[in-house]
């Protein structure tokens, strides 16, 4: 049998190609072996997801999210009033940003393209006066802010006129305004004394505030924080809502009704906090580090950035020595987890210098940009955030509605 001779130019781009595809289907497969690898590392039981240190993504060579810098508001240009912080940036439904400086003691309004609309407030307690505002939030064209250390709620107009208070039930101390829901229940969280934890009332905003829901989360509880209390970063979204650790990195799902979901965690080396030294007359808590409440991106992806310090192993020695001045400042860094819609880590973003310039993208506008503040800076900065990459077999989800 004569053997086929075929040395042409087509039969040899035939045998490249053919070369190039079992190539890429070899890679495939390592890849898809080495996430398959990967997942067996992650713990899912009782309704827990513990994941290692490593994300499946963390071998890519290229970042799997895309920060792309769209836009820098500067609040220094504005020559009158003197902006002297941003606290709760929040967005009406024509993209117009409001925010609260707590320096000033106002209420602040910039156009879509970051342009002064106006300023209102003074400090003080009479309608219309702010003082130590916990929270604030904009439902159905009004602005909230839980005024006086949260022992009352304010409402406002889109212009920044008051219109009314709601007494908040005197049950309920230090009332953070976290957020309020499509229909009008209101959500305030108040410090669980002798814990690292929150209590979380679900209120009905109406002619008056009613309280429809109570319950508590502990996240720990030690003899240390019997004089004392700290409680991790609390988010809104229109079905369920979020709680984020002061101790370690990890946050928990919860439906309106108390119901526990879904618990996420991940392996981590560092020290969070908080620090409590106490006296016979006196009790410091010095809060360390933080983990902030999840970002929800397109897909069901989220990120959650985290920052804590380098320079100390013990939070409460450092309280002690902080508390008589005779400590160093911490050094801190930061970094951004990634996850899926499973709660599985795909990759941590753990270059400090970048983390801290894009910030905590927590607010998002209808446009789908995101938004970081820097109060110190007095900047605001709009980024678009994309994943460049699918899990692979995992299904997606469309991202929650958030609750400013």
């Amino acid at each position: 049998m004569k053997a086929i001779e075929n040395t042409g130019p087509k039969f040899q781009q035939t045998i490249f190609v053919l070369l190039a595809l079992v190539m890429v289907g070899m890679m495939s497969v390592s890849c898809s072996n080495s996430e398959a690898d990967q997942k067996s590392d992650i713990i899912k039981e009782d309704g827990k997801v513990i994941n290692p240190d490593r994300g499946l993504w963390q071998d890519q060579q290229e970042l799997p999210v895309e920060f792309e810098l769209v836009d820098t508001i500067d609040l220094s240009q504005i020559e009158e009033p003197i902006i002297g912080g941003i606290a709760y940036l929040s967005f009406d439904d024509e993209d117009n940003m409001y925010f609260f400086d707590r320096r000033q003691m106002m209420m602040i309004s910039l156009d879509k393209e970051g342009n002064l609309r106006w300023a209102k407030g003074q400090e003080g307690k009479g309608p219309g006066d702010f003082e130590n505002p916990f929270g604030m939030a904009i439902h159905n064209d009004k602005i909230y802010i839980a005024n006086i250390q949260g022992s009352r709620l304010d409402e406002f107009d889109l212009d920044g006129n008051f219109i009314k208070t709601y007494n908040i039930p005197e049950e309920i101390q230090f009332a953070s305004l976290v957020g309020i829901r499509g229909n009008g229940d209101l959500m305030l969280s108040a410090p669980k004394w002798g814990t690292i934890g929150a209590e979380i009332n679900i209120l009905e905003l109406s002619d008056s505030l009613h309280l429809k829901t109570h319950f508590t989360i502990v996240e720990t509880e030690d003899e240390k924080y019997e004089r004392a209390s700290s409680r991790g970063d609390i988010s809104m979204y229109e079905d369920y809502f979020t709680y984020s650790f002061s101790t370690s990195n990890g946050h928990r799902f919860y439906d309106y009704d108390s119901t526990l979901t879904k618990e996420v965690s991940r392996a981590f080396d560092g020290v969070l906090g908080p620090g409590v030294y106490q006296t016979d007359n006196s009790v410091s808590i010095y809060s360390l580090g933080n983990v902030d409440a999840p970002v929800f991106l397109d897909g069901g992806y989220y990120l959650v950035n985290v920052r804590y310090p380098t320079n100390i192993d013990d939070p409460n020695e450092y309280a002690k020595k902080a508390s008589t001045g005779d400590t160093e400042s911490p050094v801190y860094e930061e970094f951004i987890d990634l996850y899926n819609t499973e709660g599985e880590l795909l990759y941590v973003y753990d270059n400090t210098e970048e983390v801290e310039a894009i910030g905590n993208l927590s607010v998002r506008d209808s446009e789908g940009y995101y938004y970081s503040t820097f109060s110190n800076d007095l900047l605001i900065k709009k980024y678009r955030v994309d994943v460049k990459y699918q899990s692979a077999g995992e299904g997606v989800e469309e991202p929650p509605v958030t609750m400013d």
